[in-house]
C-alpha cells in the first residue's frame, strides 16, 4: 500500500512549531495541575528554555535553570534522533 506523498516544503513543519510554542505550551501551563494530576507547565521545552534564559514567566523548572538547559538539550537530541530515523525511512 502506498503512503501519501510528503509535503515538498517545510511550511507545515514551521507552522506546527510556532503553534506549539505560542499556543499549546502556554495553554497547557495555564491549566495547572488539574489536567494530568501534576503541574506540567515547567516541563514544556520552550518554557524550560525560557527559565534557563532568566525569563521564567511565572513557571520555574523544578531543578533550576541549568537543569532546565540540560532537559531542553535532551529533548532536542531525542527529537533530532526521531527525525533522522523518520527521514531515513522516507528518503532511502
Amino acid at each position: 500500500m502506498d503512503r501519501p506523498a510528503a509535503p515538498k516544503s517545510g511550511g507545515a513543519t514551521i507552522t506546527v512549531l510556532l503553534v506549539w510554542a505560542l499556543v499549546v505550551e502556554p495553554a497547557l501551563s495555564a491549566t495547572g495541575d488539574w489536567l494530568a494530576g501534576i503541574d506540567i507547565g515547567p516541563w514544556m521545552p520552550f518554557l524550560a528554555l525560557s527559565d534557563f534564559q532568566g525569563q521564567s514567566g511565572g513557571v520555574s523548572f523544578p531543578g533550576g535553570p541549568y537543569l532546565a538547559c540540560v532537559y531542553v538539550a535532551a529533548v532536542t537530541a531525542a527529537l533530532l534522533a526521531v527525525a533522522i530515523k523518520v527521514q531515513g525511512r522516507r528518503e532511502p
